[in-house]
């Protein structure tokens, strides 16, 4: 039996345009106990052969038949191999790793709204599809560049009562963030309304500090999916530390409060040799 940390290799069945620059690709790795606890905001490390191996959201999951997902933006090394990836072709696959997004209390909680950015939908429209399905009123965020770069459009406006969308040259929906259409759907909550809702999130960075910045003010709760440089998910490396936490083990979905006390958020981040470096200004 595999367990978390052993590699299983998979044959790719589908690659799948969703955008501009981004692709899923699918694979059915064999059904096993390791897989049963995969949820949605969880990683895999996902290994191209000759190439790299890379952490990666789960964006994609059936169960009959058992098909697993990934999407990715082709902005390096290797997500260009990813994207170049065919039918037939062999990669890696272990895990799962890390912790998800939870399912608030239905007594509680009646509303969820995801925000995204760019590709980091990949991370957010696995819950939402799950939220639909136990009957919570979900709305979806999601904002891009321009309406080329928007992934999941479909899938958004049909796991969602409502699906907004924005980008930066007003190409669809708003013209501006994302972060400007959560701002006016909270302000327009009354307190009950806030604290019956919770925020989903996962983008840019500077995107997600907004979002944490308007969540605050206003008194709402949520999770976020942070990313950061990872080498082995299983929190021994350390590549990944983020103010005391290391994101592969200790998130990568972090609650507000939790996420309120890692002062390197929306600041810095660690590229490969473990320096500290400015984050890049942007907010999508």
């Amino acid at each position: 039996m595999r367990g978390a940390g052993s590699m299983e290799m998979v044959k790719v069945l589908e690659v799948r345009e969703e955008a501009e620059g981004i692709a899923s690709i699918l694979f059915s790795p064999e059904p096993s106990h390791r897989w049963s606890s995969l949820g949605p905001g969880q990683f895999i490390m996902v290994y191209i052969p000759g190439v790299d191996e890379v952490p990666m959201s789960v964006s994609y999951l059936d169960d009959d038949p058992f098909v697993m997902g990934i999407t990715v933006q082709n902005i390096g090394e290797a997500t260009a191999s990813l994207c170049s990836l065919r039918p037939g072709d062999r990669i890696g696959v272990r895990g799962p790793y890390g912790k998800g997004f939870t399912l608030p209390d239905p007594d509680g909680t009646d509303t969820i709204i995801g925000v995204s950015g760019g590709v980091g939908a990949a991370s957010v429209i696995l819950f939402m599809e799950m939220a639909w399905r136990r009957g919570y009123r979900t709305v979806s965020l999601a904002g891009a560049r321009d309406m080329r770069s928007l992934p999941f459009r479909k899938r958004w406006e049909s796991c969602s009562g409502e699906a907004e969308f924005s980008t930066d040259d007003g190409s669809l929906g708003h013209h501006g963030f994302v972060t400007e259409l959560l701002e006016m759907r909270l302000s327009a909550m009354s307190p009950g309304e806030k604290e019956r809702t919770r925020v989903v999130t996962c983008g840019p960075e500077p995107m997600m500090a907004a979002v944490k910045n308007l969540m605050e003010s206003l008194s709402v709760s949520g999770e976020f999916s942070l990313e950061r440089y990872m080498k082995c998910g299983l929190g021994l490396c350390d590549s990944c530390s983020m103010s005391g936490r290391r994101v592969c083990v200790d998130g990568p979905v972090f609650p507000l409060e939790e996420l309120s006390l890692m002062k390197e958020f929306g600041r810095s981040h660690r590229d490969r040799s473990g320096r500290l470096i400015p984050l890049k200004e942007r907010i999508t």
